[in-house]
């Protein structure tokens, strides 16, 4: 490696170190766009760029969506039952994981987490002694 190569890394770590300063939390499309900053303005192939953005997140513990999407995902499936119906209490539990890891507001939290049940053909299991339902399910909105 050219000592020009390892001063853009030096330049691309500073530029990722900023704009994650105050951050739990970054987005799948501003992880994008910090990329595409360490492709074209920096010269840095995706590996390099890819090491130094989860390098400064793990550094200051901050969640990767695209990371945190795959464990809570596998957590979802992982608390389902056998007929890939997950309860309330589990659902609750799933939304309180994500939301430790990315310090969400508990709304966005539950429509994240929705969404992930819906792209994992995960149904929700109806609660209730009497008549049992799934409106605790349905009163999240997308």
């Amino acid at each position: 490696m050219m000592a020009t190569d390892q001063t853009q890394r030096q330049r691309f770590a500073e530029l990722v170190k900023l704009q994650l300063q105050g951050r739990r939390f970054l987005e799948r499309d501003q992880e994008r766009r910090l990329l595409e900053e360490g492709l074209t303005r920096y010269g840095l192939t995706l590996e390099q760029a890819t090491g130094v953005l989860r390098s400064a997140a793990e550094h200051d513990s901050i969640a990767l969506e695209g990371e945190l999407g795959t464990s809570s995902r596998e957590l979802l499936r992982t608390l389902s039952d056998k007929r890939s119906r997950v309860s309330r209490d589990d659902f609750k539990r799933a939304v309180a994981f994500y939301r430790a890891r990315t310090g969400v507001p508990e709304a966005d939290a539950q429509k994240r987490v929705k969404r992930m049940m819906e792209e994992l053909d995960l149904r929700p299991k109806p609660t209730g002694r009497v008549i049992r339902t799934r409106r605790w399910y349905r009163a999240i909105n997308s």
